[in-house]
């Protein structure tokens, strides 16, 4: 979830007239010129050249409502949360139709946890313009954070209809219908969100997991993947990955096949193959487990000592994998295993120097 603030206000973006019960004075050609100078210098995140804007901006017009909504922004952009509310809170003595400091204030109780003030700005906003995309999602979001899901699903829906373009809202839809447990309603708005933005990676993450709920281990795979393309460094898409795959492949009816003719066959060699089927699907514990079974029944069998090497020098278990070369190396004939006579041999020299 996202938490929208408004953009920078340009004096070309000027919407909402004053109040009829306040009047201020005129805006002073200067100011507007300022203003829009420190718009577009906080969009260009220059936040110095912004305040030098909008400060002399305020020298020309003092009780501009729109510069001192930018003041806040700037501040908010600092971390300087009581200097932002001080100057939302004065552009609405100026004008109390400012739309974007009602919903700049709301954000910050929303971020603060203080819900029935969030709640309450933002419905000024939108009483102000009922088309403020940011002011009617922060509301939903609100909604969403006091469990009161019917209005938050209300809120996005309208959100939808004036910006069907926009992904937030079928994502946060996706994860109330994820904590209502409707996976069918949640996969369907994760769905439409991933498809309107398709690097959206929480979207992809929360897809992933609706479909794992319904066991659908392979779309849910799937959905980590582009998780990761989206988001290469997130740790629970990377986890997720893992937990899906495996869970896919353990369901595969084709690898049940396989595991059926192989254990009922139940020779070394057998498993062994069973353990390279388990490999190829990424299913370690599996994998090591079937080469074990093998060296039950054949403790001789160096196809298997050897895979247990791979498996415990992958993990980086040393001495596991030590005493699995010395094993292998101690059955294999040379002419059979060239290959892996040599990794073991290297690989035990390196070592021992080591």
């Amino acid at each position: 979830m996202r938490n929208l603030v408004a953009v920078p206000l340009a004096a070309a973006l000027v919407l909402f007239g004053a109040s009829s019960c306040v009047t201020t004075p005129q805006v002073h050609p200067r100011a507007l010129e300022n203003n829009e100078l420190c718009a577009q210098y906080i969009a260009q995140n220059d936040l110095v050249k912004a305040e030098v804007h909008c400060d002399l901006g305020l020298q020309f017009s003092p009780q501009y409502a729109d510069l001192w909504v930018n003041k806040g922004l700037i501040a908010l952009k600092r971390s300087d949360v009581e200097t932002a509310k001080d100057c939302f809170i004065r552009a609405l003595r100026y004008n109390q139709d400012q739309a974007q400091a009602y919903n700049n204030l709301g954000y910050i109780y929303l971020k603060d946890r203080s819900y029935g003030k969030a709640h309450d700005n933002f419905q000024r906003a939108l009483k102000v313009n009922p088309d403020y995309r940011e002011a009617r999602y922060n509301l939903a979001l609100c909604f969403y954070y006091m469990k009161e899901f019917e209005k938050a699903k209300k809120e996005y829906r309208t959100l939808i209809a004036i910006a069907p373009e926009l992904a937030d809202p079928h994502h946060d839809l996706g994860l109330i219908a994820i904590e209502e447990q409707a996976w069918d309603e949640a996969i369907a708005e994760l769905k439409e969100a991933v498809r309107l933005d398709p690097s959206y990676a929480d979207a992809w993450l929360n897809l992933g997991i609706a479909y794992g709920e319904v066991g659908k281990f392979s779309e849910a795979a799937e959905a980590d993947t582009a998780c990761l393309e989206a988001d290469p460094e997130n740790p629970q898409c990377r986890n997720n990955l893992a937990i899906h795959k495996r869970k896919a492949a353990l369901v595969d009816p084709t690898l049940r096949e396989i595991q059926n003719t192989q254990m009922a066959e139940n020779t070394p060699q057998a498993l062994y193959e069973l353990g390279q089927t388990y490999r190829s699907k990424g299913l370690k514990a599996e994998e090591e487990r079937a080469y074990r079974r093998c060296l039950e029944l054949d403790g001789k069998f160096p196809a298997c000592h050897f895979a247990l090497y791979e498996i415990y020098s992958e993990e980086r278990k040393d001495r596991n994998a030590q005493i699995a070369c010395k094993n292998f190396l101690k059955f294999a004939q040379t002419d059979d295993f060239p290959d892996q006579v040599q990794t073991c041999e290297r690989y035990l020299s390196a070592n021992d120097n080591n």
